[in-house]
């Protein structure tokens, strides 16, 4: 037990079957002059430590939108290793889903196709774009010239340092060429040489010339508005003479449908009338017909003879005295 606990062997080893060999219990946690001789292990490498170390940035432009869209950053995870594995995270972190897209095929700037997971990851370790396809050809006339020279010098800070270079020795072989050719004209050797006056006038001349097209190109402008306005005046007019003559057609129209329903109305009218009048014509006659029938009965009938006579004899007396008289 005591050698489990930190004694040590005659012969400088542990007795501890769980300890490094050579050190004991006491040895490995003692704050001692001994235990600050050895060097601690450092931090161990964490996830993100290892992506900066080893990690793929990848700086994606859309197919035909390079010079007028920006770069999306894809940090590639360790776990990565294949074409297969790349399209879909390129797919999601460029949302290509909301545009109806599907990133299919990677290209260079130059338009070459990347074809395996290592060329992917040679062109990404030099900062090279790249361009994302979906199905459609490349279009070159869409990269930006920058970004296909810096691919072309080798790609990486000294693909761009170089591509400054060169254009700032351009600039200055230019400028050197511009001004041994002025100074060849004879500009800046006499104040007042043929070429000075000869530039001057030819300044003046071309001010000239460029005032007159730009007159000209103006008063054509003046001259085409106009027309589009005539033109617009005379399809105006046009358009309201045709209304005022539909509308004056549909108002003929309404007067005389109106004049026909009046006339229809005042027809029928007149015709009802006229049957009414029929009807109490023929009622009337009816009537008179039924009233002389019954008043020829009443003065043939027996009845109206009996009370006649019994009206003369009451009048006149007896039958005697009627003869008589």
């Amino acid at each position: 037990m005591l050698g489990r606990f930190g004694s040590s062997s005659p012969t400088g080893g542990s007795s501890d079957p769980y300890s490094p060999e050579g050190t004991s219990l006491f040895d490995r946690y003692a704050t001692g002059s001994g235990s600050r001789s050895k060097r601690s292990p450092g931090n161990m490498g964490t996830r993100t430590s290892r992506l900066r170390a080893t990690g793929v940035k990848l700086a994606c432009y859309l197919n035909t939108e390079c010079d007028r869209g920006r770069a999306t950053i894809i940090q590639l995870p360790e776990d990565c290793d294949t074409m297969g594995e790349v399209l879909p995270k390129i797919q999601a972190r460029m949302q290509l889903d909301n545009r109806m897209l599907y990133a299919s095929e990677l290209f260079l700037p130059d338009g070459t196709k990347i074809h395996t997971y290592r060329q992917l990851i040679d062109v990404a370790s030099k900062h090279t774009a790249i361009i994302v396809g979906c199905g459609e050809p490349f279009d070159p006339s869409t990269v930006p010239y920058d970004i296909l020279e810096f691919h072309l010098h080798g790609g990486g800070r000294a693909a761009a340092m170089q591509v400054k270079k060169e254009l700032h020795d351009k600039r200055l072989l230019d400028a050197h060429e511009k001004a041994d050719g002025v100074r060849a004209s004879g500009h800046g050797v006499y104040p007042n040489s043929v070429a000075v006056v000869t530039a001057r006038s030819q300044t003046v001349e071309n001010n000239r010339q460029q005032a007159a097209h730009m007159r000209h190109e103006y008063m054509e402008q003046l001259m085409f508005r106009a027309s589009q306005q005539k033109e617009l005046i005379d399809r105006v007019r046009e358009n309201n003479m045709v209304h005022k003559m539909e509308h004056y057609e549909s108002k003929m129209r309404r007067k005389a449908s109106e004049e026909a329903r009046l006339a229809k109305l005042t027809y029928d009218k007149q015709e009802m009338q006229r049957v009414a009048k029929e009807k109490k014509a023929a009622s009337r006659a009816r009537i008179l017909l039924y009233h002389n029938k019954i008043k020829q009965d009443y003065q043939h009938s027996s009845m109206r003879l009996r009370h006649q006579k019994l009206a003369r004899i009451s009048k006149f007396g007896s039958m005697g005295d009627e003869v008589r008289l």
